[in-house]
């Protein structure tokens, strides 16, 4: 390959991860828009993401991950800016496959936490989907799992996390016109 090519290749790598960042944008705030008609509101404005300096697979964003509770829900008694209630998450990934992944996190209270999560604790809702040394999986039905905490240690390293109910579903399915249908109506079932 010369010099040209290679070249021409980087810049085509680089404008489709400009487009893919721009389409994940647009993605996140038309959900944030349409999670309110459908009881949800998020829990901070911002996406939580894995970034590093020191790895360089680190330097560009591989999971996205959206916060969410039930507008109904009670707040917490403590004044954490929490609701009393499970925190939903819209996981956007694109590690393998384009893939949505839609979970229901479940902790006995939030009261003993002190704030809502911050962007950069990325890992406190990464990890119990994907560490299998710490979590085990259970597949319930229909492509839903229940994952749990394998100790005590690991459930209070994760905000004294008792399970968390999740979906994965096809990303490139997933359209302005169906988020209500193929993501909040599908939270609500977890």
């Amino acid at each position: 390959m010369n010099s040209v090519s290679v070249q021409e290749n980087i810049e085509n790598a680089f404008e489709v991860m400009r487009k893919t960042y721009e389409s994940v944008d647009k993605l996140l705030v038309e959900m944030d828009r349409q999670s309110v008609e459908c009881g949800f509101v998020p829990v901070i404005p911002q996406f939580l993401r894995q970034k590093s300096d020191r790895e360089y697979q680190g330097w560009f964003i591989q999971s996205f991950i959206k916060l969410y509770q039930r507008d109904s829900a009670p707040p917490c008694q403590s004044g954490n800016g929490l609701k009393n209630d499970p925190i939903y998450a819209v996981e956007i990934s694109f590690k393998e496959e384009p893939r949505m992944t839609l979970c229901k996190y479940v902790y006995s209270t939030l009261e003993h936490w002190d704030k809502p999560p911050s962007v950069s604790e990325h890992w406190f809702f990464y990890w119990p989907l994907y560490d299998g040394d710490n979590f085990t999986d259970h597949e319930l039905e229909n492509g839903v799992f229940r994952t749990v905490p394998n100790d005590e240690k690991t459930s209070e390293k994760y905000g004294k996390i008792q399970e968390v109910i999740s979906k994965k579903i096809d990303l490139l399915s997933i359209t302005s016109t169906n988020i209500k249908d193929r993501v909040f109506d599908e939270l609500h079932r977890l």
